[in-house]
């Protein structure tokens, strides 16, 4: 065979391309490290900048600091929607992984501790959920404050009420509330890539990605008194899910079972009976309030049949989604009632990872 008939390898096949892409994927992975392992440093970093520019250039008006769009003569200051929110979000992406990290470090894992929790992976998982035991107890307490001041308190009908010049207008407590829990589920991607893989990562994945894509649409569309609702809903019955889990780490076994009684009436009447409520409203009542089709953006109206029908998709999957987490659920209550075990389902391998750490420093500790 002469040169010209020896087939030629892609470069990214050769010896030559191989090792150029182990060095790539080397410095991503070491680039990638820094950033988990120096999450504070960098996060700090950031917002002292952004907080200088604010000070000396923007002249306290960043946008990554304060709300964008306040609507020209409201005699009550409200904000409209519009593309400077992104600077917004992004600037409490940053900042929750401060608080975050600082609150578990600082906070957390001390308490765990000095709880007696002494696997250093317990102490970890302690902080981690306890950490959304803050947030959630804070941001469904804000939540509940911000749709007492609205309309749509206990009243779905005004999810529709309208439509869309009094949905358009928001107080200010309104979208920074909105735009801060939205730069919180983004954050939550990026924990969910560092935190230790779960058995149900990929539902995760998927649940955090839905949420965002809600989040971003309805509020593109003018649909946040719907997004408040389902937030609330959503973030009152994580609490006694993540306490549960903080309070078995601290074995306190008779504690954690009284909170995990009332997570699953939580969980019931929140995530499947409110949900669908909301969902029904979705199908039924709008049609009452609304025109089949008012499609008219300059004005802020999204309301047609594929735009609900869009909506009802991703929140059917987040419904899936809750569905298979609560069989999860049902198979923990299985265990409590028949083998007096109160275990997470999706975290066999941490339990197992935990008991090994615990027998090793057994052994340790035997040698010495």
């Amino acid at each position: 065979m002469t040169m010209a008939e020896r087939p030629v390898k892609p470069y990214f096949e050769s010896k030559a391309g191989k090792e150029a892409a182990a060095k790539k994927s080397s410095a991503l992975n070491t680039a990638c490290q820094w950033a988990v392992d120096n999450q504070a440093g960098w996060s700090l970093a950031l917002l002292a900048l952004i907080h200088g520019y604010d000070a000396v250039v923007a002249n306290n008006a960043s946008p990554f600091v304060h709300l964008q769009h306040q609507i020209s003569g409201d005699a009550e200051g409200r904000f409209e929607r519009g593309c400077r929110d992104v600077y917004y979000v992004l600037y409490w992406v940053v900042a929750f992984t401060l608080i975050r990290i600082t609150v578990i470090n600082k906070a957390l894992e001390p308490l765990a501790r000095w709880g007696g929790v002494s696997s250093s992976r317990k102490v970890t998982r302690f902080g981690e959920q306890g950490w959304l035991v803050v947030y959630y107890v804070i941001s469904n307490a804000v939540g509940m404050y911000v749709m007492s001041t609205q309309p749509h308190w206990l009243n779905t009908r005004h999810f529709w009420i309208d439509y869309p010049e009094g949905h358009r207008q928001m107080t200010a407590l309104m979208k920074s509330y909105y735009l801060v829990q939205m730069g919180f589920w983004f954050q939550q991607i990026f924990v969910l890539l560092i935190e230790e893989r779960r058995k149900d990562f990929v539902v995760m994945a998927t649940h955090h990605v839905v949420t965002c894509n809600l989040m971003g649409w309805s509020l593109y569309m003018n649909y946040t008194r719907i997004g408040n609702a389902i937030l609330c809903c959503m973030d009152f019955s994580d609490i006694f899910l993540s306490g549960t889990k903080c309070l078995r780490y601290l074995k306190l076994e008779k504690t954690s079972v009284v909170s995990f009684v009332v997570f699953i009436f939580t969980w019931i009447y929140t995530r499947h009976y409110l949900y669908m409520k909301i969902m029904y409203s979705i199908y039924s009542e709008s049609l009452t309030y609304l025109p089949v089709d008012n499609w008219d953006p300059e004005n802020g109206s999204y309301y047609t049949r594929n735009v609900l029908f869009n909506f009802s998709i991703l929140l059917g999957i987040l419904q899936l989604l809750i569905i298979y987490w609560f069989a999860l659920v049902l198979r923990i209550v299985y265990r409590v009632i028949f083998l007096s075990n109160l275990e997470d389902s999706r975290s066999d391998s941490e339990s197992d990872g935990d008991d090994d750490e615990d027998k090793r420093s057994l052994k340790e500790k035997k040698t010495e």
